[in-house]
């Protein structure tokens, strides 16, 4: 019986909470109702606060458009314009059987698609293949193919290393949060709740102090790279209740090593320049490598590493 007249006691607190936002939102702002009298402006507004803050906003605004102009994810910045002007730079032969996919590219182009989004969408499965490489030949596990390859554009979009700073704190406080909430006794659905509301909370705090630590690149970040970092956070709290902590913590740097390196290889300027000029050859070698990783049948490296003693004892 108490419970049940705390729950209505909470949830008529939770309705009237929404009820007074909703009515000071719809109200009108104090700010907007106030009229200036020109008689009482100063001549000047450098005693302004607004003037205060001018400066500091233009040298943000600057940094920012920078980072927007150097980022191939971003379809409104210059890389956009600069791999369009390449094309317009390098026109094609006449169109053949084996430069049919250059038309195509410059015809898209030409009616509104970004030079940029075709780069990356010719490049991802340069990037799977790299992947299925380490895995198969070298013996580097990661989270699969597709979360590192999409942790990779995750990267480029937010910078590599503000990306890696990023997850770091991710995983810390789903790390820590998670040791807690379990605790509580709750069921997957709630804990998982819970759990993507408390690093909504730290991704939150990091955005804020991001001025302050003069890190452009996180005041661009759009929603979607954040919701991938933390996707490979709840890839790695699943494998840490599978596994060993230890085990887990490997996996996610591996996964992490392969998208760091991939994001250079998506930012790698002769690449994407060869990717417009020679699609059909890149298309055709991607193929040819996958064919050829597949038909590997041999020891990984990481294997023969670990087993070198016994390798040469029977050798």
């Amino acid at each position: 019986m108490k419970f049940r007249l705390f729950s209505i006691l909470a949830s008529y607190i939770f309705f009237v909470a929404i009820g007074l936002g909703i009515a000071h939102a719809q109200s009108p702002s104090l700010q907007a109702e106030i009229v200036l009298n020109p008689d009482s402006a100063t001549g000047s507004a450098e005693g302004t606060p607004a003037a205060s803050l001018a400066s500091p906003s233009a040298a943000v605004i600057e940094k920012v458009q920078e980072k927007k102009d150097q980022d191939i994810t971003d379809p409104s910045g210059k890389q956009k314009s600069m791999l369009a002007q390449f094309l317009d730079d390098n026109p094609p032969q006449p169109l053949a059987w084996n430069n049919f996919m250059q038309h195509g590219i410059r015809y898209a182009v030409s009616n509104g698609v970004g030079a940029n989004t075709i780069v990356l969408i010719l490049l991802f499965p340069l990037i799977a293949s790299l992947i299925a490489g380490s895995r198969h030949i070298i013996g580097l596990r990661g989270f699969g193919i597709y979360t590192p390859a999409v942790l990779s554009v995750a990267l480029v979009s937010t910078g590599l290393f503000e990306g890696l700073i990023i997850f770091g704190a991710i995983a810390t406080t789903a790390v820590i949060a998670n040791h807690f909430i379990s605790r509580l006794k709750l069921s997957y659905l709630p804990r998982t709740g819970l759990l993507l509301s408390i690093i909504s909370l730290v991704i939150f705090g990091v955005l804020v102090l991001s001025p302050a630590l003069n890190v452009v690149s996180l005041l661009t970040v759009n929603i979607f790279p954040i919701l991938i970092l933390v996707l490979l956070s709840e890839n790695f709290l699943d494998a840490q209740s599978k596994t060993k902590q230890s085990d887990a913590i490997a996996v996610t740097a591996e996964t992490l090593g392969l998208a760091f390196i991939s994001g250079l290889i998506l930012q790698w300027e002769p690449v994407q320049k060869f990717v417009l000029l020679e699609p059909e050859l890149f298309v055709i070698g991607i193929m040819s490598l996958n064919i050829i990783i597949g038909k590997f049948v041999g020891l990984r490296i990481s294997e023969r590493l670990r087993f070198h003693s016994i390798i040469e004892e029977e050798e």
